[in-house]
């Protein structure tokens, strides 16, 4: 007969099996959310898209970095919670209130680098030595937290974004694991490059090999941002895995299975601080001493000597206290010595001539928010969106740029803009997208076959979208094409399909502050059109 559990709760087996059961389900979600991940990236199937908006509604980081950064702007308390509620993204706000009242469920579900580090600790750890409690970096996470804000608050969200493990992985996925799918099925591996691989190759690779060798989620305890924050929040829950020291006689049962490495055996703790809920300890503890919910009174000191136990102590590491002190302090003196320097380091930048997605507003802007995770760049079905390597400047390594000698922008698409994270590319209809001036194209008539080999040519009027470049009559017989700059959009698709080799008669060169173009077929002259009209942020409404 089974012995019940104190209280007239229900039989151990019961209840191992009840929490067998839910660690499977938090795995079989882990495995979809990582399918749906590598779907969205490397697909570019009809549902590719939706796959896409799915995923990037999933990210914290970035809806979180443009908040805070949105709040710090703000000139008053009032502005700032304006700003607060404008930036924060649809997800992220009830998820973090959800993760305060129930735990930290997001990293054991929803984080597909968490899930491939806790697939490679758990080989070395299954291998052999199992798993041991490792002393919380408290220190460290605070440090990663102070570097991530004073990166953000300078306006350097893609240099932040490298410890953003969603960003990580993306990169992962479109610069170095795409090319080869591409190349496997016999398409163009756009965007594959040594020194946009490697660096990308080189962080994932040292994140696994110190998860194997740690055998835990080193970096989801060491560095991520996201964790921290979350470890923050489900140490103020009140609905979390705790452990009842009355209960717990030692067994170490639950230590092989926490890839956390936060359960304190010898202190029978667990670091809330670190622990992911991912369900795994409880359905091993034979005594029931792990449990999920509200916190139990303290039994009393004779119980715990019965069941040969020791008085439970707190964890080693930094108290919390310490760790707010540093984490607040450092993040201020940052926040107050990038505030001053956000104009100088706008300087350190981005050719004068870069072309930046629609819905970017202004470079500058996008170089401050986008998290060059790489989504945009695999949802573009041009192919015309790859990773910077310096036309953005140091800032924003790897995020977005258009290279019109690949391909060009698509006139009827915004599928960048439905996928961003970060509100980089701010999301519009596709009617005022047609109307956004990203760049101005310029023709060179001393470069062009028409006019140097009397040679009949007109490609770049075919192609362009708006009639910006027609061909007219000209007395030599042979059609001339002509420009208008007021309807041009900047796609460039007359730049991409130009035959003329070496610098093409007509170019496209970006525009630093995005601007609105008039509809095709507009009259320059009619009294309706008033010129460009900007919303609160630069961007043309």
């Amino acid at each position: 007969m089974s012995r019940s559990r104190p209280g007239g709760r229900r039989p151990r087996t019961a209840r191992s099996a009840r929490w067998a059961a839910a660690r499977l389900i938090v795995l079989a979600v882990q495995l979809l959310v990582l399918a749906a991940a590598l779907y969205a990236f490397l697909s570019s199937d009809a549902y590719a898209d939706k796959a896409r908006s799915l995923v990037s509604s999933w990210q914290i980081f970035p809806g979180l970095a443009e908040t805070a950064r949105a709040a710090l702007d703000a000139a008053s308390l009032g502005a700032a919670l304006a700003a607060l509620i404008a930036a924060a993204p649809l997800f992220a706000i009830p998820l973090l209130l959800l993760s305060a009242v129930f735990g930290r469920w997001y990293c054991a579900a929803l984080c597909p680098l968490g899930a491939l580090q806790g697939a490679a600790a758990s080989v070395k750890a299954s291998a052999g030595g199992g798993r041991r409690f490792r002393k919380p970096a408290t220190l460290a996470r605070a440090l990663a937290a102070i570097a991530v804000l004073g990166l953000a608050f300078a306006g350097a969200m893609a240099a932040a974004s490298w410890l953003d493990p969603w960003s990580l992985f993306g990169r992962f996925v479109a610069y170095d694991l795409r090319p080869f799918v591409q190349m496997a099925f016999r398409a163009d591996a756009h965007g594959f490059g040594l020194w946009t691989a490697l660096p990308i190759a080189a962080a994932i690779g040292a994140i696994l090999f110190l998860s194997v060798r740690s055998k835990s989620r080193w970096f989801c305890g060491v560095l991520c941002p996201v964790g921290s924050l979350l470890g923050a929040l489900n140490r103020a829950a009140p609905l979390r895995f705790r452990i009842d020291p009355a209960l717990c006689v030692s067994c170490g049962n639950c230590l092989p299975r926490c890839p956390a490495a936060c359960i304190d055996e010898r202190a029978k703790t667990i670091d809330a601080g670190r622990c992911i809920s991912c369900a795994a300890c409880v359905a091993a503890c034979p005594t029931g001493a792990i449990y999920y919910g509200a916190a139990r009174r303290p039994a009393a000191a004779h119980t715990v000597a019965q069941l040969g136990g020791a008085a439970p102590v707190e964890a080693a590491g930094m108290s919390r206290s310490a760790f707010l002190s540093v984490l607040g302090g450092g993040a201020a003196a940052l926040a107050l010595a990038a505030l001053p320097g956000r104009k100088a380091a706008s300087s350190l930048g981005a050719r004068p001539d870069v072309t930046v997605p629609p819905g970017a507003v202004s470079v500058e802007r996008f170089i401050a928010t986008c998290t060059a995770c790489g989504l945009c760049v695999s949802a573009c079905p041009s192919s015309v969106l790859l990773p910077s390597l310096g036309e953005l400047g140091a800032r924003a390594l790897l995020a977005p740029v258009l290279d019109f000698s690949v391909s060009y922008c698509q006139y009827e698409c915004s599928s960048c803009m439905s996928v961003c994270p970060s509100g980089a590319l701010m999301k519009m209809p596709l009617a005022k997208k047609k109307l956004v001036k990203i760049g101005t194209a310029s023709l060179v008539r001393e470069h062009c076959v028409v006019f140097t080999h009397k040679t009949k040519c007109g490609a770049c009027a075919e192609h362009c979208p708006t009639a910006a470049v027609r061909m007219v009559d000209a007395p030599t017989g042979i059609p001339e094409p002509v420009f208008d700059s007021s309807i041009c959009v900047g796609c460039g698709a007359c730049h991409h399909i130009c035959p003329v080799p070496g610098k093409a008669a007509i170019s496209v060169a970006g525009m630093q502050v995005h601007q609105t173009a008039l509809e095709p077929g507009a009259d320059l002259h009619d009294d309706k059109f008033s010129g460009p009209s900007y919303g609160s942020e630069g961007f043309p409404f």
